[in-house]
């Protein structure tokens, strides 16, 4: 990673690079990581297998210490240190190989299972030294110099380097120790989370030599996805032969001031369009915005972008800038309560901290997605799947298609399954109703709305084809192995056991194999765009009914005339 302040010791070379891929010298960033070939975009450049991989220590029970995988299961605790949960036998033993055998003893001691991420990673690493080197690591850059400038930061590395060395039974005399806590530095500084979106949070630590040779910038041509214990690094968008490969260690869809406070700890301030310009998503999109395959996304057009409020008056550009960092601190501010009902206050007041950019309509700008997001899952939570459904559907397109401009980005992928799952939900109500012949009135509240509107659509059909989307949104040559692409194959799998469908199915699958097509393309733009539109169109009306205090009409309930749940079962 980026490396402004080498020292003046001569390192080693990396081991060779992979394939299309090249290390080379740069004037201000160290060292940067080159293609020697162009890269379509959605396109492997390289899966790396990691030096260091370890679960995060919060979430330990929950993974599997070795394929990193959650499960909705029990995972099998080791028996002799408690500190590594594994899927099964297999993973177990891999587990073994990989590094366990070194750290199960260490791990056995008091509080082992406490440790946290980035000490349990360094005790692995001060284990394996014993063996031998550990090739690549000593190239790497840890700003040690910036570190130590920072007197309390650096007590605390050197506290957490000394308990490493306790654990891992190595040496504490002063040069062990400065060893110690240099590699944890260059631990903090080139090592990457693993994220897991159903999680909500980092689910484990991976470091790489050759990865970690990837510099920043808030307008990535890359990025990692996490498939197993792999970190797979794909195009973004073209990349052209000689081209620099940059990845993005922050959120860069937040404000300027919050990806400058999460770019601290690696000791570099970004320099990119985005952070100089101090660039809206909106201006972002403009610019950058990746085509997608005819018939196949929500992307919104170029022109549609340029058209916005956001590009065109300055007015609407700092109003977008200042009451998005606004927002962002009040939200960082506040805390989530548990309860259903507490949750919703919080979530009000969190929408009125955000009521300038929503009367804006700046949908796309930090904090409001997550908060938009926040509601989904308090509708979903609630039983209200219709709401729910409605508001995924503006976050699709009103918020994911400006923010994240490449079409296959894994957020975007992930939103479109909560909207087919969500789908899935609101299918069995409509058509309980149906049966039912309880009829929900065209003149209601909004979330009765929304239920009405849904009598009119495929909703089975709608929920297919965005699965076919995310499918086709994969990682080439890593489909088999990423986790949206398994969800979608298995909600894929259930919607074909469906009886009487041959009809809708043979538009489908004629829609899948030529998406360009004319026709193909017509029907496409009906059955998706047109009816996800039309629901967030909605969410307008469902969200002020719910949040805004004295503006809703049915207290936030989605069901029929009598204000009770949407009625399918969760």
């Amino acid at each position: 990673m980026a490396a402004s302040d080498q020292d003046a010791r001569p390192k080693r070379c990396l081991a060779n690079a992979p394939a299309g891929l090249q290390i080379q010298t740069h004037a201000d960033k160290g060292r940067a990581l080159h293609a020697t070939r162009s890269f379509l975009a959605n396109e492997r450049l390289h899966a790396f297998e990691g030096t260091v991989v370890v679960p995060a220590q919060p979430k330990l029970s929950l993974v599997c210490a070795y394929c990193l995988a959650s499960s909705s299961g029990a995972l099998h605790a080791c028996t002799a240190c408690r500190a590594a949960y594994y899927c099964d036998k297999r993973c177990q033993a891999a587990g073994w190989q990989s590094g366990h055998s070194l750290e199960c003893k260490a791990l056995r001691a008091p509080r082992g299972d406490k440790l946290p991420t980035a000490v349990r990673a360094l005790v692995l690493l001060l284990l394996r030294e014993r063996r031998q080197a550990c090739s690549g690591l000593q190239q790497l850059e840890g700003h040690v110099g910036a570190r130590r400038s920072n007197e309390t930061r650096w007590r605390d590395l050197s506290l957490m380097a000394a308990a490493a060395c306790s654990f891992a039974a190595v040496d504490t005399h002063p040069a062990g120790l400065q060893h110690a806590v240099e590699l944890l530095c260059k631990i903090e500084t080139n090592a990457l989370d693993c994220y897991d979106a159903d999680l909500g949070g980092p689910i484990g630590l991976f470091l790489d030599p050759m990865l970690a040779m990837a510099n920043h910038s808030c307008l990535p041509n890359a990025m990692v996805h996490f498939i197993g214990r792999k970190a797979v690094l794909v195009a973004q968008r073209p990349i052209a032969a000689g081209q620099e490969i940059e990845i993005s260690y922050t959120d860069y869809t937040q404000p300027l001031s919050k990806r400058q406070e999460a770019l601290v700890p690696y000791c570099f301030q970004c320099c990119c369009r985005r952070c100089q310009g101090d660039l809206n998503v909106y201006q972002v999109c403009a610019d950058f915005a990746l085509p997608a395959p005819s018939g196949r996304s929500l992307l919104v057009h170029s022109a549609q972008v340029r058209s916005l409020g956001a590009l065109q008056h300055v007015a609407i550009q700092r109003l977008a800038r200042d009451c998005g960092e606004a927002a962002t601190r009040l939200a960082d501010s506040r805390t989530m309560a548990h309860g259903l009902n507490e949750r919703r206050q919080a979530l009000a007041a969190l929408y009125h901290d955000c009521k300038e950019l929503v009367a804006a309509g700046l949908w796309a700008v930090s904090p409001l997605p997550q908060v938009l997001s926040d509601m989904v899952m308090w509708y979903t939570d609630s039983g209200h799947y219709a709401s729910a459904l409605a508001v995924a559907c503006l976050i699709a397109t009103a918020c994911d298609a400006y923010r994240f401009t490449a079409y296959f980005d894994p957020v975007r992928v992930r939103n479109l399954l909560v909207v087919a799952k969500l789908l899935a939900n609101t299918a069995q109500t409509t058509a309980e109703l149906a049966n039912a012949a309880t009829a929900v009135p065209r003149r209601a509240g909004a979330q009765q709305t929304v239920l009405h509107k849904l009598q009119d659509i495929d909703q089975v059909s709608l929920c297919q084809m965005l699965l076919t989307m995310a499918l086709e949104s994969a990682p080439a040559g890593d489909a088999a192995g990423w986790r949206p692409t398994a969800e979608a194959r298995q909600m894929l799998g259930e919607i074909k056991q469906l009886p009487g469908r041959q009809r809708e199915m043979s538009f489908i699958l004629a829609w899948a194999q030529s998406p360009a097509n004319d026709e193909c393309k017509a029907f496409f733009d009906y059955a998706v765009v047109k009816q996800v539109a039309t629901l967030a169109s909605l969410a307008p009306d469902v969200l002020r009914a719910t949040f805004v205090p004295g503006d809703g009409q049915d207290g936030g309930q989605d069901g029929g005339q009598d204000g009770g749940q949407d009625g399918a079962t969760q």
